[in-house]
């Protein structure tokens, strides 16, 4: 057993993460209006995604293979990983409330992008326009909300 957790640890640790966040939204979820599927209360879409990240985190730890040997170069594609990401929630938190929600998450989405080390510069770059415009675009644009789009 511990020879199992030993050699699937990066598996086991996401899957029990995900399942904990899972549960977390779950219970705090409860807190809120349920409401039916034809009339939904504030809690019923949250309560359906930690359900669903429940399960994902299950699948992850039922799937858990060994981990493979690494070389330098692989860790340090990891660390960039961990870097990137890390960058991209400073960035966004650090930028929504100064220039707005459009150029947060382009700044955001570019970062996270370059945190796969096979992805170009160019296409993060589309990439982050295009979620950013497709963030405009659903949330100011079709559902109306009051964003601030731009500084």
């Amino acid at each position: 057993m511990l020879e199992f957790i030993r050699t699937r640890r990066e598996d086991l640790i996401a899957g029990l993460v995900t399942v904990g966040i899972g549960i977390f939204i779950l219970t705090e979820s409860f807190g809120y209006r349920l409401g039916t599927l034809r009339s939904m209360g504030p809690g019923y879409f949250p309560m359906l995604l930690a359900v669903a990240m429940c399960a994902l985190g299950l699948i992850l730890i039922l799937t858990a293979t060994p981990d493979k040997p690494s070389d330098g170069a692989a860790q340090f594609a990891d660390k960039r990983g961990v870097l990137l990401v890390a960058a991209a929630f400073l960035a966004f938190a650090l930028m929504i409330e100064r220039t707005g929600m459009v150029p947060a998450i382009g700044a955001a989405v570019f970062l996270s992008a370059l945190a796969n080390r096979t992805t170009s510069w160019l296409t993060a770059l589309i990439l982050a326009a295009a979620t950013a415009g497709t963030c405009w675009l659903l949330f100011s644009v079709l559902l109306g909300l009051q964003l601030r789009a731009f500084g």
